[in-house]
């Protein structure tokens, strides 16, 4: 089995009734290069942290293979019209798992196949119906930057999540204190959707304290950006730098006359 392979190169339980909480564990340990939204993403981009053991996280040939098989379990469920019980289970593990790995060629159309082609034959339960769509409202403001479609999926299922709505306030609005605080209130599944905003509402953080200070307070800026000092030196190529301190940035200096 997918699943069995899985939790076997991840040395997590192979014990498939209680394994819920393992399997988020261990995808939640693997990582995706966030391509900007719109670009697509090859499976040969799935890797381990360099901090995690190379024991106990998929590599990228594992990933791979595993992303490839429920393809192709996808594919032969759609060829046979399934709609039973069976298939919605398997739709259920590709969507979670290909969201941990930050797959969207995978756990996208899987989504729309779902709602499409399965909801209407076989329903979704009401936890069930709720967990997914808060997915496919994610994916669609946040990597594929469409709040309109978002919004519209939202109330076409009538669905009401503090998280989700948190998310989608904080991106209308531009409130980066609010987005970050947002993943507090969101799943791992939803957290690893929402990443996909993360540089977004960094380099817009970024611009509005530019145009507003003069200094600022290191740690704030921080939170502003959920990003430290040196990572945000590195990534965001800013000019500002700290003052002797080490405890305020200084953003603009003051030209004396």
């Amino acid at each position: 089995m997918i699943k069995t392979r899985f939790l076997a190169c991840s040395g997590v339980s192979t014990d498939l009734e209680s394994d819920n909480d393992s399997l988020v564990n261990a995808l939640g340990t693997l990582s995706l290069s966030h391509n900007p939204p719109g670009k697509s993403t090859d499976t040969s981009q799935v890797h381990a942290p360099k901090a995690a053991s190379s024991s106990s996280v998929p590599t990228s040939a594992e990933a791979a293979i595993l992303i490839v098989a429920m393809r192709k379990l996808r594919e032969a469920i759609v060829a046979s019209r399934r709609r039973d019980m069976f298939a919605k289970a398997v739709y259920f593990f590709i969507i979670r798992t290909t969201i941990m790995l930050g797959h969207p060629e995978s756990y996208h159309p899987a989504l729309l196949y779902l709602f499409r082609c399965i909801h209407p034959f076989n329903a979704l339960s009401n936890e069930e119906k709720m967990e997914f769509v808060s997915y496919l409202i994610l994916d669609l403001a946040c990597r594929q930057n469409d709040l309109a479609s978002a919004f519209h999926v939202r109330c076409l299922y009538n669905h009401r999540s503090r998280g989700v709505d948190t998310v989608l306030s904080a991106l209308i609005h531009g409130n980066w204190l609010k987005y970050w605080d947002a993943r507090t209130t969101t799943s791992a599944h939803e957290r690893r959707l929402v990443q996909w905003t993360d540089e977004k509402m960094a380099t817009h953080a970024i611009q509005c304290l530019g145009k507003s200070y003069l200094s600022i307070q290191k740690t704030f800026l921080e939170r502003c950006t959920d990003l430290e000092w040196k990572s945000l030196k590195d990534t965001k190529r800013i000019s500002w730098a700290l003052d002797e301190d080490g405890d305020n940035v200084i953003i603009k200096q003051i030209k004396k006359k």
